[in-house]
């Protein structure tokens, strides 16, 4: 009789421990990210999966920014397509380093990427200065506090924080299991569904790691304006 107890107990610890796992993993990503720790960070996620996923994202927000537009023809559509399929692939790779993700999931803008906030800040930057010019001061873009729509100060929280009990019940909360080995989190919790990141984690071994990230709408909109201002110039 004590055996069976002792199995039984031994069986709900092991499921206790597989349930809080996928959140000492995003605990353990989350202090990596505030570390600015790129090592940390690069054993926790999956950048092969990750830069699939991101180029679909960019490419989709690329066709329909290029199909809404009224002034082409079928013709110019599809030949700005295929090119925004060119250009995608750059981009991608540089939003999926260690350290532009950190930037990303740090405060859910990815400014190291070349991803001005206020739309084509650095893209007018870089294209306001004159050839043959000294570009060093010019092509130096500060990166930019995001503010309310009142002028104050943004709540914390923009960017993926689970380093208390707090912030970890939030993302309990939004979490969505994703069969045995997966689940979904999407932050920041008290944002509208549109205005968040859905991050997915997947069990290999015995690691969770990050294999996707859906980006919220202002940024594919952001990452569509940067691939269609390119094929323009």
């Amino acid at each position: 009789m004590t055996r069976w107890w002792l199995t039984g107990l031994a069986v709900l610890l092991l499921w206790i421990a597989y349930g809080l796992s996928p959140y000492l993993a995003l605990y353990r990503l989350s202090q990596a990210v505030q570390a600015h720790d790129a090592a940390a960070v690069a054993q926790r996620v999956n950048f092969r999966t990750l830069r699939l996923s991101l180029t679909k994202q960019a490419l989709a927000a690329a066709v329909d920014a290029i199909a809404s537009r009224r002034d082409l023809s079928a013709r110019e559509r599809t030949i700005l397509t295929e090119a925004s399929g060119a250009l995608a692939g750059p981009l991608v790779e540089s939003l999926v380093t260690p350290e532009t993700l950190i930037d990303l999931l740090d405060d859910g803008w990815p400014v190291r990427a070349g991803l001005a906030r206020d739309g084509n800040a650095r893209d007018r930057a870089s294209d306001a200065v004159p050839s043959g010019e000294d570009t060093t001061a010019s092509s130096e873009v500060p990166r930019e506090t995001p503010t309310a729509k009142d002028g104050s100060a943004p709540k914390e929280g923009l960017g993926l924080h689970a380093s208390t009990v707090s912030q970890l019940f939030a993302l309990f909360r939004s979490a969505e299991p994703r069969g045995f080995r997966g689940m979904v989190v999407s932050y920041p919790p008290d944002r509208p569904i549109e205005n968040r990141f859905r991050l997915r984690l997947r069990l290999r071994g015995w690691t969770w790691r990050l294999v996707d990230l859906e980006l919220p709408g202002a940024l594919r909109e952001r990452i569509s304006q940067r691939l269609t201002g390119a094929l323009q110039r």
